[in-house]
């Protein structure tokens, strides 16, 4: 019988040199130096157009972009990076939704911390709200002073394209997507996924941030903005339609979320 051969570690045949604080310097200074040499236009933020349903952005301390990516520009029809230079989200969204966006800023620049894996509605291509995972981080200055903050959206669609480990999870969210009217269990969206009850809720907070029922909520409430604005329906048959038990559940869901009543929103989004 052959004998199984033990596992021996790759190694350097030549150790690295030490870091010493001078060499540590001169590294530094010659990364430093070849990214001064780069066109900002090319810059690493180009990566992120390559990612499906991503939208990604960098801004400063005074809230004005500095950089986006081309789908931020195509989102709001703006052809040349150039001309996103100097806006702020009061000059790209509705009021109250870029004073959430603002709030959001505020509280990165009192702690420091970044915000990962938050849902938030904004704008689909077509000006339609929908729900984004959005991760902002601080930019600091070489003196550790935060003076900006970047980070990008992704849509359901995008995110479900780059989480490919979590197919079966796909599969639970289209069919929670397709009939969100419905009083949906999580035992019935774990049958649909082919997991148990405890991995459905598990891979759901992995990918969202959120659980299933809580999934469950903003797409109902992202189906009554698109009926909202698009219908002149009442409050009362659109909570119905969407799933909610009442117009009562459907106003407490909406405040709550959005921070605003859906008459509100309507009345917004007539006047934009």
């Amino acid at each position: 019988m052959r004998k199984a051969t033990s596992f021996v570690p790759i190694v350097w045949r030549k150790p690295p040199p030490r870091l010493t604080f001078a060499r540590r310097k001169a590294l530094l200074e010659k990364r430093d130096s070849w990214l001064r040499s780069i066109d900002p236009a090319y810059l690493f933020h180009r990566l992120f157009d390559l990612l499906p349903g991503t939208y990604f952005f960098a801004k400063n301390r005074r809230g004005e972009m500095m950089f986006t990516g081309q789908a931020n520009r195509e989102l709001y029809h703006i052809p040349e990076e150039a001309g996103m230079i100097g806006l702020t989200d009061f000059d790209l969204n509705p009021l109250d939704m870029a004073q959430a966006y603002v709030r959001d800023d505020e509280r990165i620049y009192a702690t420091g911390k970044a915000l990962l894996n938050h849902v938030e509605l904004s704008f689909d291509r077509q000006g339609m709200p929908d729900w984004f995972v959005v991760n902002k981080l601080p930019i600091r200055a070489r003196t550790g002073e935060i003076i900006g903050i970047m980070g990008f959206l992704q849509t359901y669609e995008g995110r479900v394209k780059l989480l490919q480990p979590f197919q079966g999870i796909s599969k639970a969210v289209s069919h929670l997507r397709q009939n969100y009217e419905q009083d949906l269990s999580i035992s019935e969206l774990a049958r649909v996924a082919g997991l148990s009850e405890r991995q459905l809720q598990r891979k759901f907070k992995a990918s969202f941030g959120i659980g299933p029922q809580q999934f469950l909520i903003k797409t109902r409430l992202s189906v009554a903005c698109r009926d909202l604005v698009e219908t002149d329906r009442g409050l009362a048959q659109i909570a119905f339609a969407c799933g909610f038990t009442d117009q009562s559940a459907f106003t407490r869901h909406f405040r709550r979320h959005l921070g605003l009543t859906p008459s509100e929103f309507r009345r917004k989004r007539a006047a934009v």
